[in-house]
């Protein structure tokens, strides 16, 4: 499944026209933010990604008028709290999120200063357990958000956004030592708040 999904990634990068990276509008952006972690429910208690700061970029290039693809990076490190009815939480590990993402983008202002624009995504999501306990989970994800692109300059501008991320079959991630057990198929609901910088070519 891990193979599929980076093939995949791989073949969307070759896949565009090779004249996009050579004309105008094509943008790098780099964003630090907020990142809601999410919570899965269990038999007798629940998983929690604790929130934190992420961090992450994008590469978008026009595809249409007011349109463009994206190739997205997004990270999150922070604590895989276990929570069991009857007992006091606790941390079972430090796990790290990490979002493979392409997408479209689409401006529904194309100029000015001020852009609004809304985006959807898909992709792969992989769970690595920083301390080892288990290995890489990797799962299908999609994302949605929206926000605003401001350019005082011509080739320098900020991006606002607000997003929703959702893995998808999170059953069998990690369960605390103390039998928290292992959640049925469900999804989890992530989302984020973020802010960063746009080069634009």
């Amino acid at each position: 499944m891990k193979k599929l999904i980076i093939l995949g990634l791989l073949a969307t990068l070759f896949l565009v026209p090779q004249e996009a990276f050579s004309q105008k509008g094509i943008e790098l952006s780099g964003y630090t933010g907020w990142m809601l972690g999410g919570k899965v429910n269990l038999y007798n208690g629940s998983l929690k990604i604790e929130d934190g700061q992420n961090w992450g970029i994008t590469l978008s290039y026009p595809i249409a008028p007011g349109m463009k693809a994206e190739l997205i990076y997004n990270r999150l490190v922070s604590d895989l709290t276990v929570r069991e009815y009857g007992n006091a939480p606790y941390v079972y590990t430090k796990l790290a999120t990490q979002y493979f993402h392409v997408g479209t983008v689409k401006e529904l202002m194309s100029e000015g200063v001020v852009r609004p624009y809304g985006t959807g995504s898909m992709g792969a999501t992989v769970f690595s357990d920083r301390e080892g306990f288990d290995s890489d989970r990797w799962r299908f994800s999609v994302g949605l958000g929206g926000g605003l692109k401001i350019f005082p300059t011509e080739r320098i501008g900020f991006r606002l956004q607000a997003r929703m991320l959702v893995p998808l079959y999170f059953n069998g991630l990690w369960f605390g030592t103390g039998g928290a057990g292992v959640s049925t198929s469900s999804t989890i609901v992530q989302g984020d708040f973020t802010g960063g910088v746009i080069l634009a070519f």
